[in-house]
């Protein structure tokens, strides 16, 4: 009788350990290529950080099919894209008002700082309507540049642009102003530039949209 008793004792020791290790396992969840836990906050292998480094890419310019390398640029939190390495510079700017990242036209290895594309990030702006009042208000962004508002474009290509805005400064530059938003975050993109330099800086730009993911 005594032996009997302790072989149950035992089954159902085993037993509560068998369910204790499911329990515990069921409090992990996989994300990425990490196991994350209750405890852990930070989650790696992200769809970004997958990407490789170099790619290469078509575009056309003037109706003629080019070739073009280009190369991964991340900033986390903000942005990952592709853009032509050879083509422009990047430079950023942080602010208590907020984040800009620029690529600046460099062809052939000459820097021109009055052509660009430019990602700004307001930290003080969370909603769309806020950026649109910011840049088309009295005292905003295309009044303090001196900028003339041509016209709302309808030619909107990507899901994250909810508006584009073309100005042009005098006779010889032209631009446009998109207000995005994507993964929760609001933003708008400035292209400014030479109206000689149109066509070329149109397909570089189009490469940096299509490739574009908007960090949460």
């Amino acid at each position: 009788m005594n032996i009997q008793l302790f072989k149950l004792i035992s089954l159902i020791t085993v037993l509560c350990s068998v369910v204790a290790c499911n329990s515990d396992s069921q409090l992990q969840t996989i994300s990425g290529n990490k196991v994350i836990t209750e405890d852990e906050t930070s989650v790696i292998g992200t769809k970004a950080s997958q990407r490789p480094p170099q790619k290469t890419a078509k575009m056309f310019i003037e109706g003629e099919e080019t070739g073009i390398d280009l190369k991964l640029y991340e900033e986390a939190n903000f942005l990952s894209t592709y853009f032509p390495a050879e083509d422009f510079l990047v430079e950023t700017k942080n602010s208590q008002q907020q984040k800009e990242i620029s690529f600046i036209v460099n062809f052939g290895g000459m820097k021109n700082p009055n052509a660009y594309l430019k990602f700004v990030f307001p930290q003080n702006l969370k909603t769309l309507s806020a950026i649109r009042e910011f840049i088309n208000s009295e005292n905003g962004l295309i009044k303090n540049n001196q900028w003339q508002k041509v016209n709302n474009s309808s030619d909107i290509k990507y899901s994250w642009i909810q508006e584009k805005i073309v100005f042009r400064k005098g006779r010889d530059i032209v631009g446009d102003i998109y207000i995005g938003e994507q993964n929760g975050k609001v933003f708008y993109v400035i292209t400014h530039l030479p109206i000689e330099y149109a066509e070329g800086f149109a397909a570089r730009e189009d490469l940096i949209f299509q490739h574009l993911e908007i960090g949460g």
